[in-house]
């Protein structure tokens, strides 16, 4: 395994996203063309293409899943962190209260859990402001569905919860007596206080795998799964813009509502959001697989 080339991440990351947005659109295609469609079809069509056809398929993908990877990280990952916070932080009671960047926090918010962003220069503000709304937009047809059924409907408590008190308690101060004990502390001493204002769990990760190896296979399945599902969600937000661009080329104001129509746009978006809560799950448990590994060291006291 050490000397393969290729990694799980390589396939569950790059390959099989990349393949996929090509056969998502292909399909598409074929459906906004009201063509014949016979799935059987096209995967026999797989078996007709020659071995130079088929490793340039697999060279296109592939390289498409690197691009992938890095839209989503940019936009899925981004939204999530700012929407929802970082599962290092809501696991541990904190809370991101606002999606914007503020002027300054309001008065009524508790700073032992509340977790907002803040900045005085207004002309700095308004641009990151703005490319949070630019991302809204470009991943409206999520969005909207996650702010009806994450938000309206509750449904964000699937993937964004925290623990019980007890855990959190003896978590934190494991995580406080871990950075202590490395003498990285920027103060004389990392306090409780200090983990909501600070990125510990990069510290938190990298001495989980280092000083636990009988657990690396399970926190790299964990990466490569959340970098799936990530790169799945961009996906099916790129097929719904190119579904609903077909869709609007099609509209006859004359002739009845094509209901066929507005279940496919409502299917891609409503799997946008599936792939997104069960990238938020195995981003959660991979952020909890470290916190867990460091409560039970007991070599941090």
């Amino acid at each position: 395994m050490k000397q393969n080339p290729f990694s799980l991440y390589d396939f569950l990351g790059y390959l099989i996203p990349g393949s996929t947005l090509i056969y998502i659109l292909l399909l598409i295609e074929k459906i906004g063309d009201n063509a014949e469609f016979n799935l059987n079809k096209i995967f026999k069509s797989v078996s007709e293409h020659k071995l130079q056809e088929v490793f340039l398929f697999i060279i296109i993908s592939y390289s498409l899943g690197h691009i992938l990877s890095f839209v989503s990280s940019i936009t899925i990952e981004k939204y999530g962190n700012w929407r929802y916070g970082y599962p290092s932080k809501y696991i541990l009671g904190f809370v991101k209260r606002s999606f914007w960047i503020l002027e300054t926090k309001p008065e009524n918010y508790n700073e032992d859990i509340d977790i907002y962003d803040t900045c005085d220069n207004s002309k700095e503000r308004f641009t990151r402001n703005f490319g949070r709304i630019f991302l809204v937009i470009f991943l409206s047809p999520f969005v909207i569905v996650d702010y009806i059924v994450g938000h309206k409907l509750n449904f964000k408590n699937f993937y964004q919860k925290g623990l019980d008190p007890y855990l959190t308690k003896v978590i934190k101060e494991k995580v406080v007596n871990l950075i202590n004990s490395l003498g990285i502390s920027e103060t004389n001493k990392f306090k409780n206080t200090d983990l909501k204002k600070y990125d510990f769990h990069r510290i938190v990760t990298h001495y989980s795998f280092e000083n636990c190896k009988e657990h690396q296979f399970r926190m790299v399945n964990y990466v490569a799964l959340y970098g799936f599902l990530r790169n799945l969600v961009l996906i099916f937000i790129l097929a719904s813009w190119f579904y609903f661009i077909l869709s609007l080329a099609t509209i006859n104001f004359k002739n009845e509502l094509n209901t066929t129509m507005i279940f496919i746009n409502l299917g891609l978006m409503t799997f946008s959001y599936i792939s997104f809560m069960a990238y938020m799950k195995f981003y959660r448990r991979y952020t909890l697989e470290g916190l867990m590994l460091i409560l039970v060291d007991k070599e941090i006291k």
